[in-house]
């Protein structure tokens, strides 16, 4: 009789010992839930949570039984073996995830070709009457169109450029035989699958509005679209070259030139705005110039369309040397903050110079909230009075001090160059 007491004894010792160990399992999950929400951390601590789950029901199942369903020992034991096998499927399968990736439209990649500041302003048309489309002297449309990288609809020709969002390709529409700049999209791998399809589903929100701009120094975009697990865009395909180029003291454009791509944007910048859409990340590399010298600005909407569904208090998007003093805090932005951005592409046009610079982002934020530009007369004594107020207008730090709209802005510009002839 001792002898069962004791075994009684230590089998219930074991039980609760196994007891304690799935308690302190749980305190320590769910504080490493709130320690890594998302991601692939978070997705192993609830693949493995999971797993012990399964095992924790296999331990109870003796209870179960034995109170409420008196079975067999034997069959007790098969129902433990099924559960435990279901604790190794769990593990083993959902841990595939963890080393085999998700395919991304590898039949795209490709080797880089030109710079992206190839590509520029103004769709090409055909060249030949019977709309065959023409590359570098070869029949397009006569080509080998099975050999072609597919994404959706459209047939990737070579790479154009790389950007911070993906790559850029040029490509042709298969339906509508012309060509077209395709810009992949591409999403960190770091992000849970419900954050993701969330930051998907606002992405095609927002340029699916973009898509709606219809302006002439605006990019068209055509289509937004999914093949595979990559985003993309397909836009106009331009020919020119981006601003970055007119950035740069041997090439700095003329005053008279420079202020008529100012104006120009402006007019972009106008239309997006009276259609609710803020750019939030006018630079150099979004604008670009036309052989015929149209002023093209691209990109609209898609920092924040790529960034998730708000813009939150304190997170910054965009890029550090052209933000507003109001983005570089995080604060909600408007149609003024495009302004600002503009007034940096502005000077640095007249320049060569950014008006704002520093060794890291902080002493780069520090200047653009405190500090004011250097007189840009100092770097291009050729800056007229009047080119220099509305330069200086524009990259006010107070968003109430700056022009209250781009096409007051504009205006201005114009009424200047009329009055200086």
């Amino acid at each position: 009789m001792d002898g069962l007491m004791d075994k009684m004894f230590d089998y219930w010792l074991a039980q609760l010992l196994i007891l304690v160990f799935y308690i302190m399992t749980l305190l320590i999950y769910l504080r490493a839930r709130n320690e890594y929400i998302g991601g692939k951390i978070g997705a192993a601590i609830n693949l493995i949570m999971v797993f012990l789950l399964v095992l924790f029901l296999s331990d109870i199942v003796d209870y179960f039984f034995h109170m409420f369903l008196p079975v067999s020992n034997d069959t007790i034991l098969i129902i433990k073996i099924l559960l435990r096998l279901v604790a190794i499927c769990v593990l083993f399968f959902g841990g595939l995830r963890f080393f085999v990736g998700k395919k991304r439209a590898g039949s795209v990649i490709m080797q880089p070709a030109e710079s992206v500041n190839d590509v520029a302003g103004g769709i090409v048309p055909p060249k030949e009457a019977d709309t065959r489309l023409t590359l570098d002297g070869k029949d397009l449309a006569a080509g080998d169109e099975k050999a072609l990288p597919q994404l959706g609809r459209y047939q990737i020709l070579k790479q154009l450029g790389r950007g911070a969002m993906g790559i850029v390709y040029l490509g042709r529409d298969s339906k509508l035989n012309r060509l077209t700049a395709i810009k992949t999209i591409r999403f960190s791998d770091e992000t849970d699958d419900r954050r993701l399809e969330l930051i998907r589903e606002h992405f095609y929100r927002e340029a699916e509005v973009v898509a709606r701009l219809s302006h002439p120094n605006i990019v068209t975009i055509y289509d937004v679209g999914e093949d595979v697990d990559l985003s993309y865009l397909a836009m106009e395909y331009l020919e020119g070259e981006s601003l970055e180029k007119y950035t740069q003291p041997e090439h700095l454009p003329s005053v008279r030139k420079t202020v008529d791509i100012i104006c120009q944007v402006c007019d972009a910048l106008d239309y997006a705005h009276k259609n609710g859409i803020i750019h939030r990340d006018i630079k150099p590399a979004n604008i670009m110039v036309l052989k015929s010298g149209v002023i093209k600005v691209m990109d609209f909407g898609i920092a924040r369309a790529t960034f998730g569904t708000k813009t939150r208090t304190g997170i910054i998007k965009g890029t550090p040397y052209y933000m507003s003093p109001e983005q570089s805090k995080g604060e909600r932005l408007t149609g003024s903050s495009d302004i600002f951005s503009l007034g940096v592409v502005f000077y640095q046009l007249l320049t060569g110079k950014l008006p704002f610079d520093g060794e890291n982002v902080a002493a780069i934020m520090y200047q653009i909230t405190t500090v004011a530009p250097s007189p840009p007369t100092r770097l291009n004594p050729n800056i007229d009075n009047s080119t220099l107020e509305i330069l200086m207008k524009s990259l006010e730090k107070n968003p109430e001090n700056r022009y209250t709209s781009a096409k007051e802005m504009a205006d201005h510009i114009r009424m200047n160059r009329t009055t200086r002839g």
